[in-house]
């Protein structure tokens, strides 16, 4: 057929999703693990692929062959029949009620895909996988591609990634801050303004728009999002952050209140991010109205926390550069490292000089120089997320409420138990006992996580309720996602409109609306009925709002379900079990306080700079991470040295044996062409078979389009681009294992939060999940997949 590299790529793995899907769509619906775990000759040909994978890689993980098997998969069995018994199929918009399951989902069998897909080699020879990094990938041969124009290593800052994805029309700035006083009754009080410089994008051509500044109080923020909420109840957004609490913002007049600036300018371009944000009356009226003229005192200020801006800007730019330059310096002996994990054994290798070496300056030069290569790029995540970051305030608070929360010392000493099965009872007992029937730390933990989530998604309800303004009509919407699904209704097919009024038309669901309700809903179908649309569109809003709160209920009662814990417990145990005498010879207890000790180091550090001047700041990390990186290698070479089960090496082996069989795969190799016969295509039809293949090379395309494009208006931390590119470097340069995880970013790329997105609200974000993008429609390419699956099958046994 002559097929060119990536042609051959996506055929093949086009062929066994075909297979796949049938095989995760069947074990759904029967959610018996023993067809995988215990397989038969009757469950061999209906999971083919599914045993292959479990019995391969799950059941050859070290750790689980170490644990009791049987009753973990009895535990998982019953868990997965109480998450069966969950009303999740119940009357909800589709993108609410499944988004975040119906993506972990797409995730797994994305994951499947690439892992058979990497097992399964031809004849016909090399593969290519679409690379976005690279010029030229379009199946167009567009040679202007959507990255190649664009270079990921400047992104590494928030403020940089937001000028990345653009502000949707706008440019803004919060510029100064300036204390204006007023009288209240008989006194006289002083408060801070916050002035935003906003500048208008126009199109080429289009005379340019002046700037605009406007003042606003920390109140006002907090109001902007509340009426965005109420405007736009289905949106996640960025909550306001709280004011900060620092002496220094006193003593330096000329930067008062700098830290909350720098929060609330990343809080509004974080804003700005989301198209229906920023393009609403709402938020532009925030930003325009009441336009102001700068005083001298006021344009001074601006000036001064400008230049503070752009020094922290040149000292991450300075620390950037010295990173790379590290890398370039170490480039050759880290290539002699990568060389060496290729060979076979060859990590186990390089962990064997670490069990035999007891500190960092005995191990050969080209390990030194990568723990060198860990310490910079280490340093420089922390004192970005820490000191560059517009979010470094609200980092440094995350990180200090964390560390004063953790039992370090608690979990110290039940470590240096002497027996192993003590330790774990003991940080099982810690985490998962319930004193007296109550909530065990775990619980408490999850729920405190989620209180502020329900209590914010409880605060839209009752605001949406408030506008709706009628009781019925609300409690009907209430119901219905209590409600099962109405079997002849295949939701997500018709508009959120229609889907609405087919809900309030529905006589089994209480209450039954009265002839004034009906007349008020009736319409809403048609344009030139505006009120009446606008309240569907709001029941519809509420309706997604109460299917979350349902769903996040729900997964809430599983998570004190007895058999979860029982589950959780046995997870620790067959995890960490085999650990315990390891770590109890490593002194992990003391590792523990080494942890501690690091983070309150980190913290002091972080105080102690000067928020107006980021100058000269990379050093200190790098020192940071040098005093410590010691202690940490001692750890890691203990728990190495001391391994008398030889759990570790099992554990490499594992590691080593899946570099070995990405590279290799299934010693067989299958040949397509001779499979594109059997399944009898052949003359006149291998044209049309072509262009079926070279659709699914464009749909595939358009499919890491999207992944990029979601990463553009989503990914709101600093440093994950850049810490892929980084790890990239890092591992074994090998076409077959790069080619694998050049697949992989395409699963990194999604988000899991809030796949609704893609509803039909009318309140999505302007890119949905690639998971909506059609796939060609194919008619050849399904009628070979099942002598392929025959063939695979033969050289899988």
């Amino acid at each position: 057929m002559d097929l060119n590299p990536q042609q051959l790529h996506y055929f093949k793995r086009e062929l066994i999703s075909q297979q796949l899907d049938k095989e995760v769509s069947s074990i759904k619906k029967s959610t018996q693990l023993s067809s995988l775990v215990q397989p038969t000759a009757e469950t061999a040909k209906e999971y083919p692929f599914l045993q292959y994978l479990t019995q391969n890689f799950v059941l050859n993980f070290p750790l689980l062959k170490n644990g009791n098997e049987n009753d973990f998969w009895i535990k998982l069995q019953s868990f997965l029949d109480e998450y069966s018994k969950l009303k999740l199929d119940n009357y909800a918009p589709k993108s609410a009620r499944d988004s975040q399951r119906r993506v972990l989902l797409y995730k797994i069998e994305k994951l499947l895909i690439i892992s058979l897909s990497a097992s399964i080699k031809t004849v016909q020879g090399t593969e290519e996988s679409i690379d976005l990094l690279a010029p030229a990938t379009s199946p167009k041969g567009d040679e202007d591609s959507l990255v190649s124009k664009l270079n990921l290593t400047h992104l590494e800052s928030e403020e940089r990634y937001l000028e990345w994805i653009g502000l949707n029309g706008l440019r803004l700035n919060v510029i100064t801050v300036r204390d204006v006083s007023e009288v209240r009754t008989i006194r006289q009080h002083l408060h801070s303004e916050f002035i935003i410089e906003t500048n208008l994008v126009v199109a080429e051509g289009q005379d340019p728009v002046p700037t605009i500044y406007v003042a606003r109080r920390h109140g006002q923020f907090r109001q902007l999002r509340d009426d965005l909420k109420l405007a736009f109840p289905t949106l996640e957004l960025p909550g306001v952050p709280s004011k900060a609490r620092d002496a220094t913002n006193k003593e330096s007049q000329h930067l008062h209140r700098e830290k909350d600036r720098i929060m609330l300018r990343s809080f509004l371009r974080r804003l700005c991010a989301e198209p229906l944000v920023a393009n609403s009356d709402i938020f532009r009226d925030f930003l325009l109205n009441d336009a102001l003229q700068l005083t001298p005192a006021e344009r001074k200020d601006a000036d001064l926390r400008q230049k503070m801006d752009q020094n922290r800007s040149d000292e991450e730019k300075r620390f950037r550069e010295e990173v790379d330059k590290k890398i370039v310096e170490l480039d050759g002996l880290l290539d002699m490292l990568k060389t060496q994990i290729m060979k076979p054994n060859g990590l186990i290798e390089i962990f064997e000089i670490i069990k035999t070496t007891d500190t960092i300056d005995k191990l050969p030069i080209e390990l030194q120089k990568a723990f060198e290569w860990g310490r910079i790029n280490f340093a420089f995540v922390l004192h970005t997320q820490f000191v560059t970051s517009d979010r470094s305030v609200e980092n440094v608070a995350n990180l200090k409420r964390t560390h004063s929360l953790m039992p370090y010392r608690t979990i110290a000493q039940i470590l240096k138990l002497s027996n192993p099965f003590s330790m774990v009872k003991g940080v099982l007992d810690l985490f998962l006992a319930q004193p007296f029937g109550g909530k065990s730390l775990f619980q408490r933990i999850m729920l405190s996580n989620m209180n502020e989530q329900t209590k914010d998604m409880q605060k839209d309800i009752e605001e949406l309720e408030l506008k709706i303004n009628d009781a019925p009509l609300c409690q009907k919407v209430c119901n219905a996602v209590k409600c099962d699904k109405p079997a002849s209704l295949e939701l997500g097919k018709t508009s959120p409109i229609q889907e609405t009024l087919e809900l309030l038309k529905n006589p089994a669901i209480e209450p039954v609306l009265s002839p004034q309700q009906i007349i008020k809903v009736a319409f809403a179908n048609q344009p030139n009925k505006v009120e009446a649309r606008t309240l569907v569109e709001d029941l519809y809003k509420l309706w997604i709002l109460y299917a979350r709160k349902q769903e996040q209920e729900l997964m809430m009662s599983l998570v004190f379900q007895g058999v979860t814990g029982d589950l959780i417990k046995d997870l620790f145990a067959i995890f960490y079990e085999p650990l315990a005498q390891v770590y109890k010879a490593a002194n992990i207890g003391d590792t523990i306080g080494h942890v501690a000790a690091f983070v309150n180091d980190l913290i002091e550090i972080v105080d102690k700079l000067d928020v107006e001047d980021a100058t000269n700041t990379a050093q200190p990390f790098i020192d940071l991470v040098k005093n410590h990186e010691a202690k940490f290698y001692q750890f890691v070479h203990n728990v190495h040295a001391q391994d008398q089960s030889k759990l570790f090496d099992n554990l490499l082996g594992y590691v080593d044996s899946l570099f070995a069989f990405v590279s290799h795969g299934i010693p067989t190799r299958i040949d397509i062409e001779l499979i594109t016969k059997e399944a009898g295509i052949t003359g006149d039809d291998i044209p049309v078979l072509k262009k079926e293949i070279d659709a699914l090379c464009a749909y595939h395309y358009n499919r890491k389009q999207r992944h990029l494009e979601r990463k553009r208006q989503k990914m709101m931390t600093s440093t994950d681009i850049a810490d892929n590119e980084e790890i990239f470097n890092f591992l074994p340069e090998n076409k077959e294992v790069m080619g694998v995880l050049n697949d992989m970013v395409e699963v990194d790329y999604e988000s899991d939060d809030d796949d609704d997105d893609n509803s039909n609200d009318g309140e999505s974000s302007l890119v949905a999940h690639e998971s909506t993008i059609i796939r060609p429609k194919l008619v050849l390419i399904p009628k070979i997949a099942p002598t392929f699956v025959k063939h695979v099958q033969n050289i899988m046994q």
